[in-house]
């Protein structure tokens, strides 16, 4: 399909690679109806999904109408309390997990890499369950997050001294198979927490690695959502950059990106967006691996309209994945976490494979 673009001749939409992202001019008018039918995607979901459950509620009772004064209404405490700010931040979760996959796609040149796969998750994982396992319950909800931010820094730190130490040789397998063995590693570390906790601490710590979205509070959601506006916004400024170390690290400093400076920012705020979901959420998997590549063909390799696509896409996609787990076992709810998984893990072999 080709579109006009004036004196330039015919553009190629979407163009397949961020070179010819940057040899073709952007496409804004189809880069604004993509967004335009995401973020209806994702605003319908938001709007449905509340009303999806094991229990029914009726809507208008739920906003009060033909509810009488003095009458226990049910079905607002549900939607309200229980159903409203966890779709939400599975919104805002899916999102967060999404750009920062295209990001560290980008960064490592690397169809696998994702907070998952290198590790980042992981090591979230590990500062979350400390601080909710070994610090007083008034204290555990407030350091978890930053626990959380601290090892997946750390996660990130061993992943970037790589890259520095093997320089021009850090090949993407290479840097994919550093973060498996920190996932080995993290994983190590959960078993010793859980081996050193009580029963009840076990099995609570078994359910929140299947990865939930079992939050009700609206502070958590804002937070959430001034996170992914200031951590997004950061990540879309440097959408150029981006499109241009695709090329190779050489060939973007010659064309005037601070290489070093831009890994380490796009590395820093993306896995602080991936940590504070994992904080909250659990290790929610494959998410950042399946949303950018299907975006990617739909909307093409520019990180300047991707990542933004991935944004609306991705908390589309985890609030229809958390709806679905909701009443494929009702009036069970099953962890969105393994929906995903059984969703990724193929996509990833399917991947792995067509690579060679």
């Amino acid at each position: 399909m080709t579109e006009s673009a004036g004196e330039t001749g015919k553009l190629v939409f979407p163009p397949q690679t961020p070179t010819e992202a940057l040899a073709a001019p952007v496409a804004w008018r189809r880069a604004l109806a993509a967004w335009g039918a995401l973020a209806l995607l994702a605003l319908a979901a938001v709007a449905l999904s509340p009303l999806v459950g094991s229990t029914n509620i009726d809507l208008l009772r739920a906003w009060g109408i033909g509810v009488a004064a003095g009458e226990e209404n049910i079905d607002a405490a549900i939607f309200f309390t229980a159903r409203l700010p966890r779709v939400l931040f599975g919104l805002l979760a899916g999102a967060s997990l999404s750009v920062a996959g295209a990001t560290y796609q980008a960064l490592l040149r690397n169809d696998l890499a994702e907070p998952f796969t290198l590790g980042v998750a992981g090591g979230a994982s590990v500062g979350a369950l400390l601080a909710l396992n070994f610090l007083p319950i008034t204290v555990s909800p407030l350091a978890a997050p930053g626990l959380a931010l601290a090892f997946a820094g750390v996660a990130v730190a061993l992943l970037y001294g790589l890259t520095r130490l093997r320089g021009p040789r850090s090949s993407p397998a290479t840097l994919i198979l550093a973060g498996v063995t920190m996932n080995f590693l993290f994983g190590a570390a959960i078993l010793l927490i859980q081996y050193i906790s009580d029963p009840y601490q076990t099995m609570a710590i078994v359910r929140w690695l299947m990865g939930g979205l079992d939050v009700t509070s609206y502070r958590v959601c804002a937070v959430a959502a001034v996170l992914l506006v200031v951590g997004g916004g950061i990540l879309i400024a440097h959408a150029r950059p981006l499109n241009l170390l695709a090329l190779g690290d050489m060939t973007a400093h010659h064309l005037g990106v601070p290489v070093e400076r831009t890994r380490l920012v796009a590395l820093a705020v993306s896995s602080a967006l991936a940590a504070f979901v994992v904080a909250f959420a659990g290790p929610i998997g494959f998410v950042g691996l399946l949303v950018p590549h299907v975006l990617r063909r739909l909307v093409g390799a520019d990180h300047r309209i991707l990542l933004p696509a991935t944004i609306l896409g991705g908390g589309f996609f985890l609030v229809v994945c958390d709806s679905a787990a909701r009443v494929l076992f009702a009036p069970s709810e099953l962890p969105v976490g393994i929906l995903t998984a059984f969703l990724g893990a193929p996509f990833f072999l399917w991947l792995l494979f067509r690579k060679g």
